[in-house]
């Protein structure tokens, strides 16, 4: 994955990005509808840039929170962090497809992970990693780039990034883009069909799948003027996804 040295680079510019987008509080809400009741819960956040979706769970009472990054500046940032708040929030360095950790968890949250995968072969391991350190009643929590996304219906500049291109790559897509940063921030992601996705879950052992399609909150629609919400309900870039053995 490529994904380490672009996150390396964004550092801070990320988080303050992140923090800022219209759609961050309706994600944050989406992401805990799927979660469900969190306490007393373990839970294992996947690319957890500087924990920001982990943090959340960790207010709402999950016992345990691990976060896994990839980019070594993110988890420099993810540990400031939580110096700062004093919370007790594990923060690893660690590739997804390579982790090997001592422990099984409740839920595992996969925000903006699974369309890093640069092939089919690459997102079966990430599925197969996840399912090692799931418990057997556990569920995967996973936000990403949506199979029915179509960038001729429309971009997603309102929603802090924009997506330069699109071409096919092997039985998907790939996307160059960039975060609306100052300077602006480029990366690469990929978009894989619905079927490659499912096969690799089924693979992993899950047998329960929930697509997600995303929603806005009340007060995020009504802070915004009329027709700025319209791609992100009827062509968005994301999906929510729910797996359970």
């Amino acid at each position: 994955m490529d994904e380490q040295a672009s996150y390396d680079a964004i550092g801070e510019y990320y988080e303050k990005f992140s923090n800022t987008v219209a759609q961050r509080q309706s994600e944050l809400q989406d992401i805990l509808n799927m979660v469900g009741d969190i306490r007393g819960k373990s839970v294992l956040d996947l690319a957890c840039g500087y924990g920001y979706f982990g943090r959340e769970l960790h207010r709402r009472g999950a016992a345990k929170v691990v976060g896994i990054d990839i980019s070594e500046k993110m988890i420099e940032l993810a540990k400031a962090k939580s110096k700062l708040y004093g919370d007790d929030i594990e923060f690893h360095v660690q590739n997804v497809c390579e982790m090997q950790l001592e422990e099984k968890f409740d839920i595992i949250v996969a925000a903006f992970l699974f369309h890093y995968a640069q092939s089919t072969e690459e997102l079966e391991m990430m599925f197969q990693a996840v399912a090692n350190h799931l418990k057997p009643t556990g569920k995967l929590i996973a936000y990403m780039a949506s199979p029915d996304y179509q960038l001729k219906n429309g971009n997603c500049d309102n929603y802090g990034f924009t997506i330069l291109s699109e071409e096919p790559w092997l039985n998907g897509f790939r996307h160059q883009a960039e975060f609306l940063t100052t300077p602006p921030s480029p990366f690469t992601f990929y978009r894989w069909s619905r079927g490659s996705y499912e096969n690799a879950i089924k693979k992993a052992g899950f047998q329960h799948i929930t697509w997600q399609k995303p929603t806005v909150l009340e007060n995020d629609l009504a802070r915004y003027p009329a027709g700025f919400w319209d791609i992100y309900l009827q062509n968005c870039i994301h999906t929510g996804l729910v797996c359970q053995f």
